[in-house]
């Protein structure tokens, strides 16, 4: 899956991504399609137990 070029006309849209941006998309879309993702359930579990401190805060 790759992000498609743009034409000359749409040169001067600021919108448009830039040529690192739709790199780092289509390599995201690559690692999607190769089932190298991670669900939110198992970030947020990693990352408590990385730095349980800052779970453990409190106000």
């Amino acid at each position: 899956m790759k992000i498609e070029n743009t034409t000359d006309k749409n040169k001067d849209d600021k919108s448009l991504l830039n040529d690192f941006q739709k790199k780092a998309i289509d390599e995201a879309l690559d690692n999607i399609e190769k089932g190298k993702v991670l669900f939110h359930d198992e970030v947020v579990e990693e990352t408590k137990k990385r730095f349980p401190h800052l779970f453990n805060r409190v106000n």
